[in-house]
Formats: C-alpha cells, sequence, structure tokens
C-alpha cells in the first residue's frame, strides 16, 4: 500500500498526547525514536500497530480484533473543536460548549447527529478539561506586587488601543484605561 493512500489524522487526546487516527481506529503513541514513531492501537489487547515516520505512515501491521468506533472519533472531533477554541478565544467555556452543540442540530437532522449529541460528554463532566486549555494561554494571576508584569497583549484593547497607561507600583495594580485620544475612562486600585 502506497503511502499517499493511507489516511490518517491526529488528534489530541484529555490528557494533551497525541493520537492518530487510521480507518476509523485510533492509535496512541507506544515508542518514539528521533523522528520515527510506533502507535499501537488504542484499544487493548490489539495487535495492530502503525509505524511513522516524520508522520507519514510507513508500516500498517495485522487486522484489528475488534470493530471500529466511528461514533466515538465524532465526539472525539467535537471535543476537539471546543477544546481549540477554549484555547483561541476568550468566549466563556459554557457558550463554546453550547455553541458547538448548536452547530450540530442544522437541517439535516437524523439519527445519527442525534447518536452523536447523546454521546457527547455533559458540560460537567468535561469542563475542567477545557478550563484547563484555557487556563494555559492565561498569565499566572500574581500573588505579590513584584510578579505584577503587563506587556504584550495584555497591555492592549482587542482593537489594539492602548490599555495600560501607568503602573504606579505603590497601588496594587493601579491601571488608567485610554481610548485612542488617551483620555481616562477609569480608574481602579487597590493599596497593598
Amino acid at each position: 500500500m502506497a503511502n499517499a493512500q493511507l489516511q490518517v489524522k491526529s488528534n489530541t487526546n484529555r490528557l494533551g498526547n497525541k493520537n492518530l487516527v487510521h480507518s476509523g481506529f485510533k492509535f496512541q503513541a507506544k515508542n518514539k525514536r528521533g523522528i520515527r514513531t510506533y502507535w499501537k492501537c488504542s484499544t487493548a489487547n490489539c495487535p495492530v500497530t502503525i509505524n511513522t515516520l516524520n508522520n507519514i505512515p510507513t508500516k500498517v501491521s495485522a487486522n484489528h480484533n475488534h470493530g471500529s468506533d466511528h461514533m466515538q472519533l465524532k465526539v472525539d472531533d467535537v471535543l476537539q473543536r471546543m477544546k481549540v477554541r477554549c484555547t483561541n478565544e476568550l468566549t466563556p467555556i459554557p457558550t463554546i460548549y453550547e455553541e458547538e452543540l448548536v452547530k450540530l442540530r442544522t437541517d439535516d437532522w437524523n439519527d445519527d447527529i442525534q447518536e452523536l449529541v447523546e454521546n457527547i460528554p455533559t458540560f460537567p463532566s468535561c469542563k475542567n478539561t477545557m478550563y484547563n486549555k484555557r487556563k494555559k494561554n492565561l498569565p499566572v494571576l500574581p500573588n505579590t506586587v513584584d510578579q505584577i508584569n503587563i506587556d504584550g497583549i495584555w497591555s492592549r484593547t482587542t482593537k489594539g488601543d492602548p490599555f495600560l497607561l501607568t503602573d504606579d507600583s505603590i497601588a496594587y495594580a493601579h491601571l488608567q484605561y485610554a481610548k485612542e485620544s488617551n483620555t481616562l475612562i477609569s480608574c481602579s486600585y487597590h493599596i497593598c
């Protein structure tokens, strides 16, 4: 079988590790050696393995001793989209969850889509994963005045205007907000 004919894609599992998907089956990394990765079927006691070189499959062995779970792969895709949005957006996480479910409810509603929606974990069961994804991209909250460092994207509004005009080290996070005209909109500070 030529490499071009092998349909593979990757996604990340709930632990943040990369999985490989081939022909409706999910594989997890068993061993890595440089640019080579050796994958095994994620179902216990299944003998099928895949070898990749620079993420290009070079060898697929044996036949699976179980059926593929296409529905779980679809659920994983929906959850992956939610995680990506949690990482890239500041939309509230419950809203992201609801919006992704609403996207599935189209005019093409059928038994497969209903089964997919029924198999998606409830928000309480997957919210920790989504909040952890969001947390990785947000700065750590400071414990002391010395730890306050507002720079980069955090010093500008979503339109790119200056957000922080002054930083008073005597007051805890004394921030002045400004528009393009550099006028004072509000001032907030907490004395240490």
